[in-house]
């Protein structure tokens, strides 16, 4: 059963790649009819991203369930014409255009809210709408130089674009406490979503330890690693987590190895103590990793292996949490899927009920007909390229 929290909300999303996408999953999975409006011939430009399973990314997959897609040429005018009509039924648009892209179309939120007062429009980019900066092109990791990130963790990319991801979490919860604000007063709003921004507030810890240690911060200054909260390889070149922060997880851990020597230097980090690390390498490499596992049985010690992303998802499946499953979608197959992390007691969510990702333009005669185009007005706009996706 999927939730129907956000049923009666139609979202427009004209966003490519992760933030935007990311941000409007939350409104599909709990009912909101997403709907994705698409450039003709390559559409999100996740769409291309490889590796693909029958023609289709593994980044339009994960982002891309429960939604729909309508494919239109917004630079002609009957594309900004179906456009607008869409927007006046429409309780939220998302997009993530440089700043006056959309005026240039005639579709910004200045424009959209004389049809439609009650709109929600979001707009992501890279520092805002009102930031000279936002005009340049930026990506994720120019982001996180920007903001002294990288600077901390030697400048190695991470796996997952952060700052995307804020941006997503944050433009989520925009929209969310406008439409609440809607609910309440009846009245829609602008949503400016500067990424830099949302990649700043998750940095808040880092921040203010800067402050703190007299507007000073690097990589050897910062709280972790220290000796009690690191990995460390074991004998058969594994890795294990270590994450004893508390007192008492640190004491037993000493005790029961025989370092004792070791509990007064909890939180010291490698420079300040090199052989107390060394002393701590050698202790972890004493034992393989199955070992470990094996002494760690019966201990409340915050202790983990470090696992690849084989074993991880295995043994996430096999807790059933409803967090990760595999589903059975046309045209891919079977693929994996990862849901909302929300619990809520009175609204039940689950990936089973989940549409597939659409095809590009999927959606667009069926959605074109609801909101009030004719057979012929829709054959009129293929023909002249305003649409597409349509099969005969």
């Amino acid at each position: 059963m999927i939730a129907k929290s956000f049923a009666g909300i139609k979202v427009l999303d004209l966003t490519r790649y992760l933030p935007g996408g990311y941000a409007t999953q939350v409104f599909a999975d709990f009912g909101a009819e997403v709907i994705k409006v698409e450039e003709i011939k390559k559409g999100d430009f996740c769409r291309g991203d490889d590796p693909k399973i029958n023609g289709v990314s593994y980044y339009f997959a994960a982002l891309c369930r429960n939604k729909k897609s309508v494919a239109i040429n917004l630079k002609s005018s009957d594309g900004q014409r179906i456009f607008k009509r869409l927007a006046e039924e429409a309780d939220v648009i998302i997009e993530n255009f440089r700043p006056g892209v959309t005026k240039r179309l005639g579709i910004d939120y200045d424009e959209i809210k004389k049809l439609n007062a009650k709109i929600i429009y979001c707009s992501l980019s890279g520092f805002g709408q009102n930031n000279p900066l936002s005009l340049k092109a930026i990506h994720d990791l120019n982001l996180q130089a920007l903001s002294g990130y990288l600077s901390l963790n030697g400048g190695k990319p991470s796996p997952i674009h952060l700052a995307d991801a804020a941006t997503a979490m944050v433009g989520a919860l925009g929209i969310a406490v406008a439409l609440f604000h809607r609910e309440v007063t009846g009245v829609g709003q602008y949503v400016d979503i500067a990424m830099f921004d949302s990649f700043t507030w998750w940095l808040s810890l880092l921040y203010s330890r800067f402050h703190f240690q007299g507007d000073q911060i690097s990589a050897e200054t910062i709280e972790y690693p220290a000796l009690c909260y690191n990995t460390y390889e074991t004998k058969d070149k594994k890795l294990m987590a270590f994450g004893m922060v508390e007192d008492k997880f640190w004491k037993e851990f000493c005790e029961n190895t025989g370092m004792q020597d070791l509990i007064p230097k909890q939180f010291l980090r490698r420079q300040e103590d090199p052989e107390a690390w060394e002393k701590m390498c050698t202790l972890v490499a004493s034992k393989t990793r199955d070992e470990w596992l094996a002494w760690l049985d019966g201990k409340d010690i915050c202790i983990t292996p470090v696992k690849d992303m084989g074993d991880a998802v295995k043994d996430i499946l096999a807790t059933n949490t409803g967090i990760m499953d595999y589903l059975e979608f046309p045209i891919v197959g079977k693929i994996l899927q990862t849901g909302l992390p929300l619990n809520l007691s009175a609204i039940p969510t689950s990936l089973q009920s989940a549409t597939p990702p659409p095809e590009l333009g999927q959606h667009t005669r069926e959605i074109l007909e609801k909101i009030g185009f004719n057979k012929g007005e829709i054959t009129d706009f293929v023909n002249k390229g305003v649409i597409g996706g349509i099969k005969e």
